[in-house]
């Protein structure tokens, strides 16, 4: 019987013989050749007198992240592009979800690329945008199958259908940039009372928005992204319903306190006075052609790892953010080599309690004793990272912690280099998922974002960890923090549980 459902499963899933839904051929590019100068009053300064240097303005901050999206939906006047792995229903989700309907009735063209990680055939929020005439959502790599098989179908065909966009941009009329390690939800913005995720963002004004504005037409016009309308529409009365649900919420006090506290923030204030104060630098992005989810792994002719200068070595100092770190033996050398040097290494990641991957964070484990060795500087960050952050913040209904998990993925290179963008230090983004990664060359940045890493890596946010012996010369590993205002020290990966 077993063997039967299997086998009727696989002939459900397959259809035809097709692992993708609705492929087309490519559709023509046309790429823009540069950044228009649409947004660039909101900087305080003549953001065209620094061309060909960027300009930058930090979003270590979720309110000031996510205040980003909304002004630049706001202020755009002829095309927002988005570009998630996942963009949620929720509080958030609703929130930029009203932000580019309001575009879209001005006017303005909005183009969404959503990955098909987390999509059902009933998405009815998706299709809600979807039905707006200057809204048009495509969905990359989808498969056949939706709701329990989608899942399925994934695991069956791992080879293609299981790898995924990760790619995080969006974009106002190709002049203003957000990028980095957020996705569309509230866990990455501290709304979600069970989760809080640890991200770090960048606002980009002037060249390099061009090169992400590229990005996001290779993937968009790719043959695997598929319109929305293909894989289902949205029923009238679902819309409705949810329509109903929408509204609500934006009357919702949760809703006005959020909206309250961005608006108090700086970030915000700057942006409404048009007085932004940007860090300048040169600055290049590299990505995956979004043909890796369909070639060869060890055709790396279209991964930004075949791309990225090969002699970016740094002389002082390399502190990597990485919630997913699993090293491979050519990074355990370079690693080796900085510190024989005497680079001072760093290395920020997630704790076995943070983890969402506990399989991912055994893997990392292996590690633990040798990277200590060479003079590694190892933390992981503890669930109660930004407690006091997160509890008083006046839009935290619940009252309640969340658990804290690291999700940043940036890497500070001497005093002059910042790399920011979705990819992870792990397998599946080297060899499966399709990334992006900006390199900005710009001293006052470098700066601002080393001071960050250091509170990233405070004892109140981060475990340090560090080998001991005992009488036999056998080295363990020992976690030490702050935990609520008290030093703490630990043997067995931290505070966690035997479970």
């Amino acid at each position: 019987m077993l063997k039967f459902l299997l086998f009727v499963i696989l002939i459900f899933i397959t259809g035809c013989g097709s692992k993708h839904i609705g492929i087309k051929e490519s559709r023509p590019l046309s790429l823009s050749t540069e950044s228009s100068s649409n947004l660039y009053q909101y900087a305080e300064d003549n953001v065209s007198s620094h061309v060909p240097k960027s300009g930058f303005y930090p979003l270590e901050h979720h309110l000031d992240s996510m205040a980003a999206r909304l002004l630049l939906a706001k202020a755009a006047k002829h095309r927002i592009t988005v570009q998630y792995f996942t963009f949620y229903g929720d509080i958030i989700g609703t929130v930029l979800t009203k932000a580019l309907i309001d575009a879209a009735d001005r006017g303005v063209q909005v183009d969404v690329l959503i990955d098909d990680i987390d999509i059902s055939y009933d998405n009815v929020a998706i299709g809600l945008i979807n039905s707006h005439p200057n809204i048009k959502v495509r969905v990359f790599n989808p498969t056949n199958s939706r709701r329990a098989l989608h899942y399925v179908e994934m695991g069956i065909y791992h080879d293609t259908v299981g790898r995924r966009m990760h790619n995080k941009s969006f974009i106002a009329d190709n002049s203003m940039s957000v990028i980095g390690g957020r996705n569309i939800g509230d866990m990455y913005f501290a709304l979600d009372k069970k989760n809080f995720f640890v991200d770090n963002d960048v606002l980009v004004v002037g060249p390099l928005v061009n090169q992400i504005s590229n990005q996001f037409d290779y993937y968009f016009g790719n043959a695997y992204s598929v319109d929305f309308d293909v894989i289902a529409k949205g029923n009238i009365d679902d819309i409705d319903n949810l329509v109903e649900t929408f509204n609500a919420r934006l009357k919702g006090e949760g809703y006005l306190l959020l909206i309250k506290a961005m608006e108090d923030r700086e970030f915000y204030k700057e942006f409404q006075r048009k007085q932004l104060h940007l860090f300048y630098g040169y600055a290049e992005l590299f990505f995956d052609m979004p043909r890796k989810v369909y070639t060869d792994v060890n055709n790396t002719s279209s991964h930004l790892k075949s791309h990225v200068p090969k002699k970016i070595y740094a002389k002082k100092r390399f502190y990597m953010v990485s919630p997913y770190f699993i090293p491979n033996e050519n990074m355990m050398q370079r690693l080796q080599k900085m510190r024989g040097a005497g680079v001072d290494v760093a290395i920020l990641t997630n704790s076995l309690e943070s983890s969402d991957q506990t399989t991912v964070y055994a893997y990392y484990a292996e590690y633990q004793k040798r990277l200590l060795s060479m003079g590694v500087r190892l933390y992981e960050i503890h669930p109660y990272a930004f407690e006091e952050l997160v509890l008083n913040q006046s839009y935290n209904l619940h009252k309640k912690m969340p658990k804290a998990a690291l999700h940043a993925k940036t890497i500070v290179i001497d005093n002059t280099l910042f790399a920011i963008g979705s990819v992870n230090m792990d397998p599946r983004s080297r060899n499966l998922n399709t990334e992006l990664v900006a390199v900005i060359n710009s001293p006052e940045l470098n700066a601002y974002e080393a001071d960050f890493f250091n509170i990233l890596t405070s004892p109140e946010n981060a475990y340090e960890l560090s080998l001991e012996y005992d009488e036999d010369h056998e080295a363990k590993v020992v976690w030490k923090a702050t935990i609520k205002g008290k030093e703490r020290t630990f043997y067995n990966d931290g505070d966690a549980s035997m479970w």
